[in-house]
């Protein structure tokens, strides 16, 4: 019994090594089967693997499935493909596009090949009400469709010429240096003492707060003074690196003093721990990522270098810093230079 069940394992494992695949793949892969079986004649007496195995063949050899796949099921080898992403992101897609099945009538079953843009911007405003969740559907429809097409489940992408009106963001003023100032003073606290290094990366190098949850202390090169933020860390998956910049060395160096590489920046419980800090910084309404665009704001001031800027938050394109992040009313260039300097820290530990 045992020598068949190894010799069974053997079998199974040369399948799959034919066809690059690995064991979950082929599971998630098999879920999609049961909506492709009669479109693709398989015999119903197939095992699990050697199903999803056929399934994948079929798939990579484009006979069928540009003509047959249904949503559902290329949706459930979208979310496959991005396996490398962040959880975050998967799941805000996964959410997106099974939302859009739960509220259109038939999309589920729909062939992605017979989609056009009439019915992709219908689907859009029929799921989301307002102009911030249709822009985003409408990021994540293109980015279905656009793998849909380099696999050949359709022609091309419907999405591609949409417009949705953006939505009417309100200017997110950076702080002031007296607000910084603040801030700074709770920092020293004992009790708020072990924020000190993610708080500093926010506020001088202009890391997401989901982002510095996932930095370590490999991440940091006080040496070179810069800091590497991996594709798998950062919003976009795409790698930067950013210059550690006055105060940042020196808060850094005391900080991770005698921490092993691989802890996190971040302490435990990062979420509740920023939460209570502001408040006790006197913050009782905090908008999220006031402290990326305060970054953004000092740094234009003080080093007038969009595309630098550009670089360091991770953007594609300086659009967005013009239209949302730099808000320069109230700071001028003796702030910047109080801002960008190690003064600042020293003095309010006072």
């Amino acid at each position: 019994m045992q020598r068949r069940a190894e010799h069974r394992k053997e079998s199974y494992d040369a399948l799959l090594a034919q066809t690059g695949l690995t064991l979950l793949e082929c599971v998630c892969l098999g879920k999609c089967l049961s909506e492709q079986r009669q479109s693709m004649n398989l015999p119903p007496q197939l095992s699990l693997v050697r199903d999803a195995t056929l399934y994948a063949e079929a798939l990579q050899s484009r006979a069928c499935a540009d003509a047959s796949i249904t949503f559902r099921a290329a949706v459930q080898l979208h979310i496959l493909g991005k396996r490398e992403r962040r959880a975050r992101t998967r799941a805000e897609c996964r959410n997106v596009l099974q939302r859009m099945m739960r509220t259109v009538p038939g999309l589920a079953d729909a062939k992605v090949c017979s989609m056009r843009a009439e019915r992709c911007h219908a689907i859009i405003e029929q799921t989301f009400a307002t102009p911030a969740t249709r822009l985003k559907a409408r990021r994540i429809l293109h980015n279905f469709f656009e793998n849909a097409r380099r696999n050949n489940w359709c022609a091309s992408n419907p999405v591609a010429g949409l417009q949705f009106s953006t939505a009417a963001e309100r200017p997110i003023a950076a702080l002031t240096i007296a607000q910084v100032e603040r801030l700074l003073r709770t920092l020293h606290r004992q009790e708020h003492a072990a924020c000190t290094a993610a708080v500093a990366l926010m506020l001088w190098a202009g890391v997401r707060p989901y982002e510095v949850a996932r930095l370590h202390w490999a991440d940091v090169d006080l040496t070179e003074r810069v800091l590497y933020i991996n594709p798998a860390h950062s919003k976009t998956g795409g790698a930067r690196q950013v210059p550690l910049r006055a105060p940042l060395p020196l808060i850094l160096r005391t900080a991770g003093k005698g921490l092993p590489q691989e802890s996190g920046v971040a302490p435990r419980n990062w979420t509740r721990r920023w939460k209570a800090l502001r408040r006790a910084a006197g913050f009782e309404r905090w908008v999220p990522d006031t402290l990326r665009h305060t970054f953004a704001s000092y740094h234009f001031k003080r080093f007038g270098n969009s595309e630098q800027l550009q670089w360091e938050m991770g953007h594609t394109g300086r659009e967005l810093l013009r239209t949302r992040y730099l808000n320069m009313r109230g700071i001028t260039a003796g702030k910047a230079h109080r801002f960008w300097s190690t003064a600042i820290w020293k003095d309010t530990a006072r």
